[in-house]
């Protein structure tokens, strides 16, 4: 096993040759150095907020060998159907134990030809672990279907949980691709599958031969649990030729905790890619609303070579070697409407995330059945909702009776569950078919004080159990403290960016108003291949190689307008510490009388550069009258002044 950076490793060693007769043919397992796997991301063990996980390495083996690599999906699978490598097998957890007669696929297509399977080999589970062979089916292509469905019809039914699907042959040689598969119950309903574990094989245009063997590449993109996540990576090689046929062995475990929302109480927080990026942030640093940070990786070919080609800061004939960016989100509420409510208990308090009284939604008594529809604001996937109701005393304002539908676009409804069954405070109805919706609307046909229904908060959440939150997603953000950001990068990312010196390497940020990249610094560490720098805002990033800097400071915008019109509403402080090595830098902004109105940085910067940015604002967080104000920036022991104009 190969990796690219130092981790905790854990792999598994077969001592023991096993043979297993399968049909007429003889099969030993053995662990070998014939076969290697190196895992390019994910690395070590980390902390992501990132949903979303990229798996990607290679495999290196003898020649003649049928290769395959297997991942467990902790929460499933991310754009399957754009995998380049072929299916071969998948399982598939639909959250409970079901009674199934019929499986559909979603194929994906290749011009106008279906990536179907044609023959599929199906194993049933209760427990995830102990599989009973179901036998070989056939599965239609697709092809001429309204919704483009692959189906495979069971003549019979399926009791259980877990289905394994071993795909033996596809509509089309050279590939097999879905993009999910779901489940048809003996009542008629779909019931949405979870795709726990994939199995994938190459095509000959992914293989790499040379004198020593062959090499493959794969790269897949999983979702993550909310907590922690152990993700098994293994690879595998048959060799047909010999009797019996014997499969090799490499595997990897990596360990990624996913949380779903960044919230800092004391200690700072180091959140990662898993890959070549790690930001730590320190507590009261980001604002209250401030829940989401995804840390995204750039693929530099993307990277408009028009943007950096005359840059003054960037050597000539240099490519970036990296770069990232910030995704953020900012907490939004729902937002409900209902047939009625009291003048002062609208619906919208039934979703602001109060669970409490008089934070409640509270119907006008008008005759039942009433209902509330609340906007989820994106499309989920919903597995529980969870309605909390009034209670006053021993008197209950919950419903007794509702009714869910659901729907995407607000104009079609499908009943997805009803419920008569209410406790008196908290109820949580689960949804068995895991509907995918933007709107949840909840039909109350009764209730336990008849037509006086009192709700004080309606939850929702996925079929991992996480709670279903909207965001408004933003790409950049000043932060109230300096986070520090720090980016890797390998040999090979210089040779690519044809650089010349390593140790001129340096952070640039992104100025999406003047669409250039502006110098940052940052601390370079060539032994840890590293570079590390301190920032009060979140934007767009990437590793230059730049011309040997002189100390300077400069602000892009002065004058600078914080109106709210979008035009240079903020300005940035550019503080190049040239040859400076660690110092304290803090920045204060004076009124001209002297009064301190806001300390942008008091921390310990990192040589090369510091970048602030100033919205305008006090240290309470309010507008600062129109008018000239006077910075003073002291670095060590040195102490550099200027006025700063805030014009309207």
């Amino acid at each position: 096993m190969k990796i690219s950076f130092p981790m905790k490793k854990f792999k598994i060693f077969t001592n023991i040759c096993l043979f297993i007769l399968v049909g007429y043919t003889f099969i030993s397992y053995t662990a070998s150095a014939n076969i290697e796997l190196s895992v390019i991301r994910p690395l070590g063990e980390f902390v992501t907020n990132n949903k979303e996980l990229t798996v990607e390495g290679f495999v290196k083996c003898s020649k003649d060998q049928i290769v395959s690599v297997s991942v467990n999906t902790p929460a499933g699978v991310s754009n399957l159907g754009e995998l380049k490598n072929t299916l071969k097998s998948i399982t598939v957890d639909i959250g409970s134990s079901q009674s199934m007669t019929a499986l559909i696929f979603t194929p994906a297509f290749k011009e106008d030809l279906s990536l179907a399977p044609r023959v599929v080999k199906l194993a049933s589970s209760e427990n995830g672990q102990n599989f009973e062979d179901k036998g070989l089916f056939n599965c239609t292509s697709g092809m001429g279907q309204d919704y483009g469905e692959a189906r495979i019809d069971f003549n019979g039914i399926i009791k259980s949980r877990y289905i394994k699907i071993n795909i033996i042959d596809g509509w089309q040689k050279e590939k097999v691709s879905i993009y999910e598969v779901n489940f048809i119950d003996i009542s008629g309903k779909t019931i949405k599958g979870k795709i726990i574990n994939v199995e994938i094989g190459f095509m000959d245009e992914d293989i790499i031969s040379n004198e020593t063997g062959i090499q493959v590449h794969f790269q897949l993109d999983i979702l993550l649990k909310e907590g922690e996540n152990h993700i098994f990576i293994s690879s595998k090689a048959i060799d047909t030729k010999k009797i019996p046929n014997t499969i090799e062995e490499d595997s990897l475990l990596v360990k990624a905790i996913y949380i779903s929302e960044v919230i800092i109480k004391d200690k700072p927080i180091t959140l990662s890619d898993g890959y070549k990026a790690e930001l730590t942030i320190p507590s009261e640093t980001l604002s209250s609303n401030l829940k989401k940070i995804n840390i995204i990786p750039i693929d530099v070919k993307q990277i408009e070579w028009t943007t950096y080609a005359d840059n003054r800061s960037i050597v000539k004939g240099t490519l970036p070697v990296l770069a990232y960016k910030f995704d953020m989100g900012l907490k939004t509420p729902f937002y409900a409407t209902a047939k009625d409510s009291l003048e002062r208990q609208l619906p919208n308090l039934a979703v602001d995330g109060n669970t409490e009284y008089p934070s409640t939604w509270i119907t006008a008594l008008s005759p039942l059945p009433v209902w509330i529809k609340i906007d989820l604001r994106s499309i989920n996937n919903i597995g529980k909702i969870i309605i909390t109701a009034r209670v006053s005393g021993k008197i209950s304002y919950s419903p007794k009776k509702l009714t869910v539908l659901v729907s995407i676009d607000d104009k079609i409804y499908d009943e997805v569950a009803t419920i008569d069954n209410f406790n008196d405070k908290t109820t949580e109805i689960p949804l068995i078919t895991t509907p995918s919706a933007r709107y949840v609307k909840l039909l109350i046909e009764e209730g336990k004080q008849g037509n006086n229904i009192q709700i004080n908060e309606i939850e929702f959440r996925d079929s991992e159990g996480t709670k279903i939150v909207a965001y408004t997603q933003i790409d950049s953000t000043v932060l109230m403290r300096p986070a520090k950001l720090t980016l890797y990068y390998d040999e090979t990312d210089l040779a690519s960016a044809n650089i010349k010196s390593e140790k001129n390497l340096a952070i640039f940020g992104w100025n999406e108003k003047l669409k250039e990249w502006q110098f940052i610094g940052g601390k370079l560490d060539t032994v840890k291949n590293s570079i590390t720098v301190n920032l009060n805002y979140l934007s767009t990033f990437a590793i230059f190689e730049a011309y040997p800097q002189t100390i300077s400071i400069r602000w892009n915008y002065n004058p600078f307008s914080p109106n709210g019109d979008g035009i240079a509403d903020t300005t940035t402080l550019n503080i190049n510490l040239g040859q400076e090595t660690i110092s304290q830098a803090k920045v204060e902004i004076f009124t001209y009388t002297g009064k301190l109105v806001r300390t942008l940085i008091q921390e310990e910067g990192q040589s090369g550069n510091i970048s602030i940015l100033w919205d305008g604002k006090d240290e309470n967080g309010d507008g600062v009258e129109i008018g000239p104000y006077i910075y003073q920036i002291t670095i060590g022991k040195k102490v550099h002044n200027g006025v700063l104009v805030v014009a309207r």
